[in-house]
C-alpha cells in the first residue's frame, strides 16, 4: 500500500485485545460466521474420488450423493452395516451437521475383515502393520486409531479381495514380532491375537441401514405432514393444512433463478384450473427476490397464490419441520392426499400429458 500521509492517532475504540476462547471472541468469530451464512473455508464442497485401478482417480462426488457444501471437517471410514464395504461418516463444520453415507457400490462377499489384539506391547495393537495378499496382489493398512483430520479410526480393518477365494495376512505387531495367518476365506470376519497359532472367526452382525429419505426432505412416502405455517405475499403467517382442500395437494418448491422451476409454472396452473390438484407454490428465493417471485407467478400462473417459508419458530410448526432448504433440490413437489399423507415425491419438473 502506498499513501501520501498517515494518521498516527491510535484508534483504541475500534480494536481491543481479546484472548482466544473467551465468550466475546467465540461470539464474534464463530457464531457470527454461521449466522451470516459464511464459511470457514470458502464453502468448499465435499469430494469423493474412486480409484480407477490404473493410478488415476475418478471424481464421483455428485454421483455418490456426497457433494455437500457444508465443509466436511472430519471423516470416519468404517463398515457401519457390516456388509463388507466401507461407509463414510462425515462431520460437517458448516451448520454443525453429520452425514452417514452408505456404500452400495459393491455387493457380495469379496472382502475379509480383521480385528487385532496385542499381548506383548499394547492390547489394542495400535501401530500394527497388516498386509493382505490375494491373487498375487498385496494391500497394506496400519491400525493407527487416529487416521485422517480430527478423526478416529475404528479398530477393524477391511480388505477387498476381488475374485480371490482366500487371503494370507501378515501382521507386524507393535512390539516388533511378526506373524502370518494363511487361508482366510473371503467374506470372513477374523480376530487375530498376537502369538496365537490361528485366526479366530467372528460371527457377522448385520446392521442394515435404512434407505435415506428423498434429498432435502424430513418426510417420505407414507408419512403424514402435520399442519404448519407459511407466509403469504404480504408477509403474514398463514396455515397450510392439506385437509383444508379436496383432492390431491401439490406442495411445490421453486425459485426464480431455477429455469426448470419457472418452465413448469404453467403446468402447475393448468392442474389447478382443471381441478386435478390444489397447488401451493412455495418460493425459496431470498427475501430481496420475493417481490420478483410474486410477479413471475402473476405472469405465468396467475391462478396460484405464492407462499414463502417462515423463520424457524420453536413453539410452532413451520416448513423447516418438513424440508431442509439447504439440501433441497428444486424443483421438488410433494404430493399429499387430503389427510396430509405423502403419496408421491416428484424430483425435477413436472411433465405435461
Amino acid at each position: 500500500m502506498v499513501a501520501s500521509s498517515c494518521s498516527t492517532e491510535v484508534e483504541s475504540t475500534k480494536f481491543t485485545r481479546q484472548e482466544v476462547g473467551n465468550g466475546a471472541f467465540l461470539q464474534r468469530h464463530n457464531s457470527q460466521i454461521f449466522a451470516e451464512g459464511r464459511s470457514f473455508s470458502g464453502n468448499e464442497r465435499d469430494k469423493v474420488f474412486l480409484n480407477d485401478g490404473d493410478a488415476t482417480f475418478i471424481d464421483v462426488s455428485d454421483l455418490s450423493g456426497a457433494d455437500s457444501p457444508n465443509d466436511g471437517r472430519a471423516v470416519l471410514a468404517f463398515d457401519a452395516d457390516d456388509d463388507g464395504d466401507v461407509d463414510l461418516f462425515v462431520h460437517e463444520n458448516q451448520r454443525e451437521r453429520h452425514a452417514l453415507y452408505r456404500n452400495d457400490i459393491q455387493g457380495g462377499d469379496g472382502f475379509v475383515k480383521l480385528t487385532l489384539e496385542g499381548t506383548r506391547f499394547n492390547a489394542e495393537a495400535i501401530g500394527a502393520t497388516v498386509v493382505a495378499a490375494a491373487s498375487g496382489r498385496r494391500t497394506a493398512q496400519v491400525l493407527s486409531r487416529g487416521a485422517g483430520f480430527v478423526s478416529c479410526q475404528t479398530p477393524e480393518l477391511v480388505f477387498g479381495l476381488g475374485a480371490a477365494a482366500t487371503a494370507d495376512v501378515h501382521v507386524r505387531w507393535p512390539g516388533g514380532g511378526a506373524q502370518t495367518f494363511t487361508g482366510l476365506a473371503r467374506g470372513g470376519r477374523y480376530h487375530l491375537v498376537e502369538g496365537a497359532e490361528a485366526a479366530a472367526t467372528r460371527s457377522a452382525r448385520a446392521r442394515p441401514l435404512p434407505n435415506p429419505r428423498p434429498a432435502g426432505l424430513f418426510v417420505d412416502v407414507g408419512d403424514r405432514i402435520e399442519p404448519f405455517e407459511l407466509l403469504d405475499a404480504s408477509g403474514a403467517a398463514v396455515p397450510f393444512d392439506a385437509a383444508a382442500f379436496s383432492g390431491p395437494v401439490y406442495l411445490n418448491f421453486w425459485a426464480t433463478y431455477c429455469g426448470p422451476c419457472v418452465a413448469e409454472l404453467p403446468e402447475l396452473a393448468r392442474l389447478q384450473r382443471a381441478g386435478e390438484a390444489h397447488v401451493v407454490p412455495v418460493s425459496v428465493d431470498s427475501l430481496p427476490m420475493r417481490d420478483g417471485a410474486r410477479a413471475l407467478v402473476a405472469e405465468r400462473a396467475m391462478n396460484l397464490a405464492v407462499r414463502y417459508p417462515t423463520e424457524v419458530i420453536a413453539t410452532r410448526r413451520t416448513l423447516h419441520d418438513v424440508v431442509d432448504l439447504d439440501r433441497l433440490p428444486i424443483p421438488t413437489t410433494i404430493v399429499l392426499d387430503n389427510e396430509g399423507v405423502v403419496t408421491r415425491v416428484i424430483s425435477g419438473p413436472l411433465k405435461s400429458d
